[in-house]
């Protein structure tokens, strides 16, 4: 008994903290959207999201609209307890492996240094690993343009949107991942949502090992 109380505790308090990381990451437009009521406005949201004391109101109110993030899938629930720094990396991975073909089908060795200068060699690394998932591309990239990092970016954050919405995350409870004007007009869905659940793999696998190793 006392060990199934413990467990139930431990599974309350994961709860709690995924409840309260979506409250905090998510945008507050979506939020205010998905309430529907005239008086919360994304500005209030912001505010009262920001407020421990509100937090708990405030997430009542939207998931009686949209639903608990905490019901989700076990592999979205450990994404979603990761920090904030973590899910842009596994969004730069995530849009980096969709766009590589698009940086060219032979890669000499001086674009692979180009990648790597702009996005990382780990982001580098991880999308070689599963080039299988890049769609074809008709349009070439290049490596030295600012263009083509906002484009990475940008679509990471909507492959892992994507991927989020076919793990059952209501759009509300999502995290703002910033200015998205300038990715696609349109993705590949399948091919990003196996890629964003790829991404989110690997990032919370490496952040499992450095806690095992701390």
């Amino acid at each position: 008994m006392r060990s199934a109380i413990r467990q139930d505790g431990a599974k309350a308090l994961e709860d709690a903290h995924i409840r309260r990381s979506v409250l905090v990451a998510a945008k507050a437009e979506d939020m205010a959207m998905a309430r529907g009521a005239d008086w919360l406005d994304a500005t209030l949201c912001r505010r009262m999201a920001a407020l421990p004391r509100m937090q708990t109101r405030l997430f009542e109110w939207i998931a009686q609209a949209v639903g608990d993030p905490a019901s989700c899938s076990d592999s979205l629930r450990r994404f979603l307890l990761l920090p904030s720094d973590a899910r842009k990396e596994a969004a730069l991975r995530a849009g980096l492996t969709y766009h590589l073909n698009a940086f060219g089908t032979a890669f000499a060795r001086e674009i692979v240094a180009a990648l790597s200068g702009v996005f990382g060699s780990e982001a580098v690394r991880f999308a070689f690993a599963h080039a299988v998932l890049s769609p074809a591309s008709a349009a070439p990239l290049d490596p030295s343009q600012d263009e083509s990092r906002r484009l990475v970016l940008a679509d990471g954050g909507r492959i892992l949107a994507l991927w989020f919405k076919s793990e059952g995350l209501a759009g509300a409870w999502q995290p703002d991942w910033g200015d998205l004007d300038a990715g696609s007009v349109t993705l590949i869905r399948p091919a990003a949502c196996a890629i964003g659940a790829a991404a989110a793999a690997a990032t919370i696998a490496e952040r499992d090992g450095a806690d095992d190793r701390a």
